[in-house]
Protein backbone atom coordinates (compact mmCIF):
# COMPACT_ATOMS: atom_id res chain seq x y z
CA UNK A 1 0.00 0.00 0.00
CA UNK A 2 0.89 3.57 -0.29
CA UNK A 3 3.74 5.08 1.72
CA UNK A 4 3.11 8.58 1.71
CA UNK A 5 -0.79 9.40 3.37
CA UNK A 6 -3.08 11.28 1.21
CA UNK A 7 -6.62 12.70 1.36
CA UNK A 8 -9.21 9.58 0.66
CA UNK A 9 -6.97 7.08 2.23
CA UNK A 10 -8.15 4.79 4.80
CA UNK A 11 -6.30 3.77 7.66
CA UNK A 12 -6.80 0.77 10.22
CA UNK A 13 -6.75 1.69 13.54
CA UNK A 14 -6.44 -0.97 16.40
CA UNK A 15 -9.19 -0.93 18.89
CA UNK A 16 -8.56 -1.93 22.62
CA UNK A 17 -9.48 -5.09 24.50
CA UNK A 18 -9.96 -7.15 21.40
CA UNK A 19 -12.24 -5.18 19.75
CA UNK A 20 -10.50 -5.48 16.42
CA UNK A 21 -10.30 -2.34 13.64
CA UNK A 22 -11.56 0.73 13.55
CA UNK A 23 -10.98 2.32 9.73
CA UNK A 24 -11.60 6.08 8.94
CA UNK A 25 -10.55 7.85 6.21
CA UNK A 26 -7.94 10.53 5.84
CA UNK A 27 -8.23 14.54 5.31
CA UNK A 28 -4.98 16.47 4.77
CA UNK A 29 -7.17 20.00 5.75
CA UNK A 30 -4.60 22.82 4.39
CA UNK A 31 -5.42 20.95 0.46
CA UNK A 32 -8.96 22.19 1.57
CA UNK A 33 -10.37 25.95 0.75
CA UNK A 34 -6.96 26.84 1.92
CA UNK A 35 -7.44 26.28 5.52
CA UNK A 36 -4.27 27.02 7.48
CA UNK A 37 -5.51 25.69 11.37
CA UNK A 38 -4.66 22.13 11.63
CA UNK A 39 -2.93 19.91 8.92
CA UNK A 40 -4.40 16.25 9.74
CA UNK A 41 -8.28 15.12 10.11
CA UNK A 42 -10.18 11.66 10.07
CA UNK A 43 -13.56 10.41 9.96
CA UNK A 44 -13.75 7.19 11.67
CA UNK A 45 -15.96 4.89 10.25
CA UNK A 46 -19.11 3.17 11.98
CA UNK A 47 -17.54 0.11 11.15
CA UNK A 48 -15.34 -2.05 12.40
CA UNK A 49 -13.60 -5.63 11.78
CA UNK A 50 -12.55 -8.33 14.53
CA UNK A 51 -8.97 -9.09 12.21
CA UNK A 52 -6.66 -7.72 10.42
CA UNK A 53 -7.83 -8.24 6.64
CA UNK A 54 -8.50 -6.52 3.50
CA UNK A 55 -11.38 -4.15 3.41
CA UNK A 56 -14.29 -3.39 1.48
CA UNK A 57 -14.77 -0.40 0.85
CA UNK A 58 -18.56 -0.08 0.47
CA UNK A 59 -18.79 -0.99 4.18
CA UNK A 60 -17.29 1.83 5.11
CA UNK A 61 -20.05 4.92 4.39
CA UNK A 62 -21.37 6.18 7.64
CA UNK A 63 -19.49 7.91 10.30
CA UNK A 64 -19.23 6.55 14.34
CA UNK A 65 -18.38 10.02 15.81
CA UNK A 66 -17.23 13.70 14.59
CA UNK A 67 -14.14 14.32 12.77
CA UNK A 68 -11.17 14.44 14.93
CA UNK A 69 -7.96 16.22 14.31
CA UNK A 70 -4.91 13.77 14.31
CA UNK A 71 -1.53 14.48 16.08
CA UNK A 72 1.52 12.70 15.61
CA UNK A 73 0.56 11.46 12.12
CA UNK A 74 4.25 10.63 11.06
CA UNK A 75 5.68 8.15 13.71
CA UNK A 76 1.75 6.85 13.84
CA UNK A 77 2.25 5.29 10.44
CA UNK A 78 6.05 4.85 10.58
CA UNK A 79 5.89 2.73 13.25
CA UNK A 80 3.52 0.70 12.45
CA UNK A 81 0.85 1.28 14.26
CA UNK A 82 -1.52 2.25 12.10
CA UNK A 83 -1.89 1.20 8.50
CA UNK A 84 -2.81 2.30 5.09
CA UNK A 85 -5.18 -0.09 3.30
CA UNK A 86 -6.80 1.74 1.16
CA UNK A 87 -8.92 4.94 -0.69
CA UNK A 88 -11.46 6.55 -1.05
CA UNK A 89 -12.93 9.35 -3.85
CA UNK A 90 -12.89 12.24 -1.68
CA UNK A 91 -16.31 13.60 -1.97
CA UNK A 92 -18.05 16.91 -1.52
CA UNK A 93 -18.30 16.84 2.27
CA UNK A 94 -15.32 15.92 2.87
CA UNK A 95 -14.56 20.11 1.79
CA UNK A 96 -16.86 20.53 4.95
CA UNK A 97 -15.07 21.37 8.14
CA UNK A 98 -16.09 20.48 11.59
CA UNK A 99 -17.12 23.12 14.21
CA UNK A 100 -14.99 22.66 17.02
CA UNK A 101 -15.42 23.69 20.66
CA UNK A 102 -12.59 25.77 22.41
CA UNK A 103 -11.47 24.17 25.39
CA UNK A 104 -12.00 25.86 28.93
CA UNK A 105 -8.46 25.70 29.71
CA UNK A 106 -7.61 27.42 26.61
CA UNK A 107 -9.59 30.53 27.86
CA UNK A 108 -8.13 30.14 31.21
CA UNK A 109 -4.75 30.35 29.82
CA UNK A 110 -5.54 32.57 27.33
CA UNK A 111 -3.54 30.92 24.45
CA UNK A 112 -5.59 31.20 21.62
CA UNK A 113 -8.24 33.75 22.53
CA UNK A 114 -8.87 37.30 22.63
CA UNK A 115 -11.62 37.46 24.90
CA UNK A 116 -13.18 35.82 27.72
CA UNK A 117 -16.51 34.56 27.11
CA UNK A 118 -19.37 36.10 29.06
CA UNK A 119 -19.86 33.91 32.37
CA UNK A 120 -21.77 30.57 31.60
CA UNK A 121 -20.96 30.81 28.09
CA UNK A 122 -18.50 28.95 26.02
CA UNK A 123 -16.02 29.52 22.50
CA UNK A 124 -16.21 27.39 19.63
CA UNK A 125 -15.16 28.03 16.03
CA UNK A 126 -16.83 27.19 12.63
CA UNK A 127 -15.08 25.17 9.63
CA UNK A 128 -11.90 24.47 11.41
CA UNK A 129 -10.63 28.36 11.69
CA UNK A 130 -8.62 29.45 14.70
CA UNK A 131 -10.52 32.87 14.64
CA UNK A 132 -12.72 34.51 14.88
CA UNK A 133 -14.54 32.48 17.43
CA UNK A 134 -17.66 32.59 18.31
CA UNK A 135 -19.95 32.61 21.45
CA UNK A 136 -22.74 30.03 22.95
CA UNK A 137 -24.12 28.24 25.48
CA UNK A 138 -22.03 24.87 26.54
CA UNK A 139 -25.79 22.80 25.62
CA UNK A 140 -25.14 23.97 22.39
CA UNK A 141 -22.02 22.48 21.30
CA UNK A 142 -20.80 20.12 23.75
CA UNK A 143 -21.07 17.25 21.21
CA UNK A 144 -18.30 19.10 19.44
CA UNK A 145 -14.62 17.62 19.54
CA UNK A 146 -12.50 19.68 21.18
CA UNK A 147 -10.34 23.07 19.58
CA UNK A 148 -6.71 20.21 19.76
CA UNK A 149 -5.63 17.34 18.17
CA UNK A 150 -5.03 13.78 19.62
CA UNK A 151 -2.61 11.43 19.57
CA UNK A 152 -3.23 7.95 18.25
CA UNK A 153 -3.97 6.58 21.80
CA UNK A 154 -6.29 8.47 22.42
CA UNK A 155 -7.76 7.94 19.00
CA UNK A 156 -7.90 4.33 20.02
CA UNK A 157 -8.90 5.14 23.03
CA UNK A 158 -12.07 7.00 21.98
CA UNK A 159 -13.05 4.58 18.79
CA UNK A 160 -12.94 1.66 20.96
CA UNK A 161 -15.11 3.31 23.81
CA UNK A 162 -17.18 3.94 21.05
CA UNK A 163 -17.99 0.91 19.92
CA UNK A 164 -18.39 -0.48 23.03
CA UNK A 165 -21.48 1.84 24.02
CA UNK A 166 -22.77 1.14 20.96
CA UNK A 167 -22.63 -2.83 21.34
CA UNK A 168 -24.09 -2.05 25.14
CA UNK A 169 -21.30 -2.57 26.59
CA UNK A 170 -20.08 -0.30 29.86
CA UNK A 171 -16.24 0.86 28.75
CA UNK A 172 -15.65 0.70 32.43
CA UNK A 173 -15.83 -2.74 32.68
CA UNK A 174 -12.33 -2.64 31.01
CA UNK A 175 -10.66 -0.76 33.71
CA UNK A 176 -7.68 -2.61 35.55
Amino acid sequence: MAKRLKSGHILRIPLYHNWGFAYAKYVNVIGVQGNQSYPDLIKIFDYRSLVDEPIDAALLHTYLMQPILLAGRLPTLRHGFWSIVGALPLLPEDDELPDLRVDESTIADRMVIYQQPRPGATLYTKNLELRPQFETSLANVEHLEFLGARGSGLIEISATMSFMLQDGVYPGDFLT
